[in-house]
């Protein structure tokens, strides 16, 4: 699971508290091929959430649907119009993996009484918005962060992954098994979006 899958854990601990539930709209899940993206469409499929995934690899999309994600959709679906306030209500809650411009449309559109969990800046690390969302929506913004996350808390979410999360769908994310001589390729196609899910890295190959 790793970090990533922490991170995507956490984020639904953290969307739940905050009064999101299965049954109550679809959760978008940003940034969705990535390491945080994939464990969290997989983990709310199988919390019976409605998922709809976002990415900007075409190819993905039944990757996606395999893990759960009941609908794929582009980046440029997201944005709508950057000029407005407040859009259509969409989303009843979201798992941000991107940050930037991504971020702050997801905000325009979230329903009522909404929440989305942030991780992620690879769209950039400025926030462009308004209050609107705020005080005429009720929405929440929460951050999440991996590193800092009190140990208490840390063993709940474990053990509730431990529990919930089938290790087929973990299986199911890795997209290759790579030696240490293998590492600089493999983060260079990283930092390129070639990659889905999640690169093992074996020292012993």
């Amino acid at each position: 699971m790793g970090t990533a899958g922490f991170t995507a854990a956490l984020s639904l601990r953290r969307l739940e508290a905050n009064g999101v539930a299965p049954g109550e709209g679809p959760v978008l899940v940003t940034g969705a091929t990535g390491g945080v993206g994939s464990m969290a469409v997989s983990l709310l499929a199988e919390r019976g959430y409605e998922v709809v995934a976002s990415t900007g690899k075409r190819t993905e999309h039944p990757y996606l649907h395999s893990l759960g994600a009941s609908e794929v959709i582009g980046r440029d679906e997201i944005a709508g119009d950057p000029g407005r306030v407040l859009a259509a209500e969409r989303w009843a809650g979201a798992v941000d993996c991107v940050g930037g411009a991504t971020l702050a449309a997801v905000l325009r559109s979230l329903r009522y009484g909404g929440a989305v969990a942030a991780s992620g800046l690879t769209g950039g690390n400025e926030l462009r918005t308004t209050v609107y969302p705020f005080i005429v929506r009720a929405v929440a913004l929460i951050g999440i962060d991996s590193s800092s996350t009190p140990i208490a808390e840390r063993r709940r979410v474990w053990a509730t992954v431990a529990t919930d999360f089938p290790a087929e769908r973990v299986e199911a994310m890795v997209a290759s098994e790579i030696g240490l001589d293998d590492i600089a390729s493999a983060l260079r196609d990283l930092s390129a979006a070639r990659i889905r899910g999640r690169v093992l890295v074996n020292p012993a190959r």
